[in-house]
């Protein structure tokens, strides 16, 4: 296996660009999140948010939420983007986007076509579909020129595990890239598919293409369903239960973020997107990788490939699951000690900080 660390890889470009991110600060512990009184306090925060709803090249809508006015204490002296994974709507990102503006980001979330608040184009909108990832990457693009006319503050991408992927294809298939750094968190360059995975692919392909012979609307994958709130304990996402339920209270409250299983379609696309990220050329981009030590979700090994052949430096957290970002304390503070080491490595914290 692919070494955790790997800091003795330089990076391949732009070390000197980066200017001004302040380091992330967590505001709340996980025994905070999972009392009321915060709780609360992070759903009044996400309502000062403003949502702007984009519409895609086909017609699709999907939501941009900003907030770029800080505590009266902060002056911005960056801008983040936060890119979401599948079945995350933005709000899901309350916390983190409370960390960043109070450590001195403005803060920018998307809630992807066919997720949280955006159009959901299938009949069933439980059903996570999508005919082309490229959908997803030119909504992406759409989002920055929107978020580049309100701010000329640097900007530092975050993105998650599907939105990893969506964030990778978009830098390798601009010249001009509206960031200045990206931040990859467990990201989706390979899916588990078992003992098999080339007749797994050849699959998803065939089925994806009988589906469109015979219905006009996407099937689950078998094994997929309809949302299903699961128990904490045995899931594959976090090991921090105030986290876990603080989510799952969330979805609760607000029944149109829940989103269920997959589709023919979305698996061929995801697919075909990953394939193209460990295909395609190293974005010109400084990007740091971060990987759950214990990630069953998204396969560490298409991480590890991806990070040896652009030379970008990995690094892992021993033992965290899936979700860095809403994992435990230790995890989180880990997960931020990175970030800003890897920006201060590099000369990217603002002065002052």
């Amino acid at each position: 296996m692919w070494p955790a660390d790997l800091s003795a890889v330089t990076p391949a470009s732009g070390a000197g660009c980066l200017k001004y991110f302040p380091p992330l600060r967590a505001q709340f512990s996980a025994g905070q999140i999972a009392t009321p009184g915060v709780s609360q306090k992070l759903d009044h925060y996400w309502q000062q948010f403003s949502r702007t709803d984009l519409t895609g090249r086909d017609g699709v809508r999907f939501c941009l939420y900003s907030k770029t006015t800080l505590p009266a204490w902060r002056k911005p002296s960056a801008a983040l983007l936060l890119v979401p994974g599948r079945i995350e709507a933005a709000h899901k990102y309350a916390e983190l986007a409370q960390d960043a503006l109070c450590s001195g980001y403005q803060v920018f979330v998307l809630d992807h076509r066919g997720q949280g608040l955006a159009q959901r184009p299938e009949p069933d909108p439980q059903l996570g579909d999508v005919a082309d990832f490229q959908l997803y990457v030119d909504d992406l693009t759409l989002a920055l020129s929107h978020i580049r006319s309100q701010t000329d503050l640097p900007m530092l991408a975050l993105a998650h595990s599907m939105g990893g992927a969506i964030l990778y294809r978009y830098l390798q298939t601009t010249t001009l890239p509206m960031l200045d750094a990206a931040v990859f968190s467990a990201p989706m360059f390979g899916i588990p598919l078992g003992p098999v995975p080339a007749a797994a692919t050849l699959l998803a392909r065939l089925m994806h293409q009988l589906n469109k012979r015979c219905s006009k609307h996407g099937w689950f994958v078998p094994g997929q369903t309809r949302y299903q709130p699961k128990p904490f304990e045995g899931n594959d996402l976090t090991n921090s239960a105030e986290r876990y339920q603080w989510f799952r209270q969330l979805y609760q409250q607000y029944p149109a973020y829940q989103l269920g299983g997959v589709s023919w379609a979305w698996l061929d696309a995801a697919l075909r997107a990953c394939s193209q990220v460990r295909q395609g050329q190293r974005p010109a981009l400084p990007m740091l990788m971060l990987q759950a030590g214990a990630d069953t979700v998204v396969a560490n090994s298409a991480q590890n490939s991806v990070a040896q052949q652009h030379g970008i430096l990995l690094q892992q957290i021993a033992g965290a699951k899936h979700e860095l970002l809403a994992g435990t304390d230790a995890e989180r503070e880990q997960v931020f000690q990175l970030i800003n080491g890897w920006l201060a490595q590099h000369g990217a914290t603002g002065p002052g900080e």
